[in-house]
């Protein structure tokens, strides 16, 4: 059963968007998926609380990092297939790597020098955590909020950055879409905002549809594999 995380130091780089679209794209493939909101504000409690919510999904909140265990205890009744862990990127936040064994770390970035810093340092947090564990954790940043015509300069350069200071990206970016923020507002999946006509709802569950196909990519490619058959991973 892989294990994600999501950290970002910094709010409004679409942390908890992202993991609610990878909750989404994986429940469309038929999986079971448990999302731990570690977030103060409970924003994945309050969509499972709108209506339509998605059977194959289930929330359980974790205010405190302490909480996190608690939560994945609880969320094992429900035989997830999948556990989404969305939660803060300080070194209060990263103590819930002491509390579950993470497959993937990712970090949101939007186009932005402030976020390209925060998602540096994410990174740099994420790989101190792995030597003081004696593992390494597999750790991509993820860029958010991408306009889908036109690549502005800034977005450029902020993956310019990012690759001189070695911190892998996430093929797939998530697309600014109206229709990622509501998810918030009217509840459960894309179905329910293409039947409430919201506007690119079809391009953003293809946009998460190929987002979650590199996620699932990546941590089949991160797993252990026995000695005889081990090889070289496509993102090593």
């Amino acid at each position: 059963m892989p294990n994600i995380a999501f950290v970002s130091p910094k709010g409004g780089a679409g942390k908890t968007t992202a993991a609610l679209a990878l909750a989404l794209g994986l429940a469309d493939r038929g999986q079971r998926v448990a999302m731990i909101d570690s977030d103060p504000n409970k924003p994945l409690v309050h969509w499972a609380e709108l209506p339509n919510r998605r059977d194959k999904i289930t929330v359980h909140p974790a205010p405190t990092v302490q909480d996190i265990r608690d939560a994945a205890r609880e969320a094992q009744r429900y035989s997830p297939e999948w556990t989404i862990v969305d939660t803060e990127g300080s070194e209060r936040g990263a103590m819930v790597f002491a509390a579950l064994r993470f497959d993937l770390v990712l970090t949101p970035v939007a186009g932005s020098q402030l976020d390209l810093r925060e998602a540096i340092k994410a990174s740099e947090m994420v790989a101190a955590f792995g030597r003081r564990a004696g593992k390494a954790l597999a750790h991509r940043a993820l860029l958010t909020r991408v306009p889908a015509a036109l690549k502005p300069k800034m977005l450029k350069s902020v993956v310019a950055q990012l690759r001189q200071a070695d911190v892998r990206i996430l093929p797939t970016p998530l697309l600014e879409k109206e229709a990622f923020r509501a998810l918030f507002s009217l509840g459960a999946g894309f179905e329910t905002l293409e039947m409430n006509g919201v506007f690119g709802a079809a391009a953003a569950r293809q946009n998460t549809a190929s987002y979650t196909a590199d996620v699932i990519e990546l941590v089949q490619a991160e797993a252990p594999r026995p000695a005889a058959f081990a090889e070289e991973a496509r993102y090593s």
